[in-house]
């Protein structure tokens, strides 16, 4: 199967680094939760925070880098 070629401009790609933070925020609270509970964590887990970070690395990559998230101000 050949693998079909998506082109993205820099805010689309700027977008999918946001989401992955999300997703990767959520990771950190889960896991917070599990170790508080006392729950062992997915054996899977590990593999797919590490699949996340990896692409996160490859997407800041092809935009020059993402600064690190700042922290929120919520009034």
């Amino acid at each position: 199967m050949t693998p079909k070629l998506v082109q993205l401009d820099d805010n689309e790609i700027k977008m999918l680094v946001v989401a992955i933070r999300q997703v990767e925020h959520t990771f950190a609270v889960a896991e917070a939760q599990s170790v508080a509970a006392g729950e062992p964590l997915a054996d899977d887990y590990e593999s797919v925070r590490k699949a996340y970070d990896s692409l996160h690395l490859k997407l800041s990559a092809l935009i020059g880098g993402v600064a690190p998230p700042k922290p929120r101000i919520v009034k």
